[in-house]
């Protein structure tokens, strides 16, 4: 297969539906000799924040000049954005070549009745690539929950939890504490877990997964991340003996997520030698596309994959840190979100709204997310289901110095960003 066959491969791959496990994933591994059992595995789940987490510490280590493998999910560009070596997506002939190479197990495994899905694939191919280079570190972000997630494989690793909020309760429970015991899943025996300042139900779940695996637990506290500066270029902030730390992201809720990569960063200090200075050079240049990401300041655009209650909440803390008239809201949902509480809360900070459709099966149409915001605003609302025109409208209804912002899912940002940057290129 060349590339693009292959990613039609992998985005296609239809298989029968069944219960979710980690068998199938863990059989096609085992035909390769369990690379992710190779690695020195930094486990990332939450709700939200896994990204910026990941990447707050991917570049620390790398700055300290340890070869990290990187892998996220889902993409805003390219698939390959998914799976990087020191920042660098994997080459296109590299990624052919390999799912080239699974391809003839995964059908020999399809013959045992034994099915592999495309995010399996993608999952193992990162975790080859990963072994095959030799990294030093591979840090892998779970795709959702955790305990059944196809990242969750290894014998070992770090588990890394981001705050846990209610998102995919159809699927993860619909109790704080149920969503903390799936994602809990991801702590193996005598491990070191590192955890976000969690509610109260999902830190005694942690807490108590800990204590029955003999592993440790370190939580830091809200009040122990002191924020300097907070604006519309990032923040400054002191966390524990950390003085002066500066990142490019933005939002408050950014140096907590920035906190929590110190906590595991200071942890790997002494046995890996890492330089402080090189830690927080490393915090500064992390990137994370499609969160708050401003694309253009005139006019003053801004998009982020936010998905659900609690991540649309940090967007109203964030945008503040922006100047701006009146704001112009580019926005659409998934099915299965709390529609109630997401409307009334984004409707809460924009002037005039423009919906629009994802691309994705699970989508909403656009008349019946227009329906549900008529009946709890007067605003101005506007239904247009294409998505280039959609972006074409925002355009046209900002006046100077108003501030155009797109949100709703990764999914839909991924259009949008692109859509964006043709225009304003």
């Amino acid at each position: 297969m060349n590339y693009i066959e292959s990613v039609d491969w992998i985005e296609n791959r239809n298989i029968p539906l069944g219960e979710f496990t980690t068998d199938n994933i863990k059989a096609l591994l085992e035909v390769f000799n369990k690379p992710q059992d190779k690695l020195k595995i930094i486990h990332i789940t939450g709700t939200n924040g896994k990204g910026s987490v990941a990447s707050f510490i991917a570049n620390s280590l790398k700055e300290n000049n340890f070869s990290v493998g990187k892998f996220t999910s889902p993409y805003i560009t390219n698939i390959r954005e998914e799976i990087k070596i020191d920042n660098e997506e994997i080459s296109e002939e590299c990624f052919a070549k390999l799912a080239s190479e699974i391809r003839r197990k995964v059908e020999e495994l399809d013959e045992k009745k034994i099915f592999v899905s495309g995010f399996e694939i993608l999952t193992s191919l990162a975790y080859i690539f990963f072994a095959r280079e030799k990294v030093d570190f591979a840090v892998m972000e779970v795709g959702m929950g955790g305990r059944v997630d196809a990242t969750n494989v290894m014998e070992k690793s770090i588990p890394v939890f981001c705050h846990i909020s209610l998102d995919h309760a159809n699927i993860l429970g619909n109790t704080l504490g149920k969503i903390a015991r799936e994602k809990g899943g991801i702590i193996k025996e005598n491990s070191h877990v590192f955890s976000y300042p969690q509610e109260k139900e999902a830190g005694e779940v942690l807490r108590k997964i800990s204590s029955d695996k003999n592993s440790t637990f370190d939580e830091f506290k809200e009040n122990e991340v002191e924020i300097l500066k907070s604006n519309e270029f990032g923040n400054k902030f002191n966390f524990r003996n950390y003085k002066d730390v500066e990142i490019d992201l933005i939002g408050e809720h950014q140096a907590l997520n920035a906190s929590l990569a110190l906590m595991v960063l200071d942890f790997l200090k002494t046995e890996y030698n890492l330089n402080e200075e090189k830690i927080k050079l490393g915090l500064k240049n992390a990137k994370n596309i499609g969160r708050i990401e401003c694309l253009s300041k005139n006019p003053l655009i801004v998009i982020d994959g936010s998905h659900n209650l609690d991540s649309i909440e940090r967007i109203e803390e964030s945008i503040r840190k922006f100047k701006y008239n009146k704001l112009i809201l580019g926005f659409s949902l998934l099915k299965d979100k709390d529609h109630d509480k997401i409307l009334r809360k984004i409707e809460n900070i924009s002037d005039k709204i423009i919906l629009t459709e994802i691309d994705n099966d699970r989508f909403t149409e656009v008349d019946v997310l227009v329906n549900e915001f008529k009946k709890i605003s007067k605003k101005e609302i506007y239904a247009v289901k294409n998505r280039e025109k959609a972006v074409e409208k925002t355009l046209e209804l900002a006046e100077e110095g108003d501030m155009i912002l797109w949100c709703g899912s990764l999914y839909l940002i991924k259009d949008i960003r692109k859509i964006i940057l043709e225009k304003l290129n």
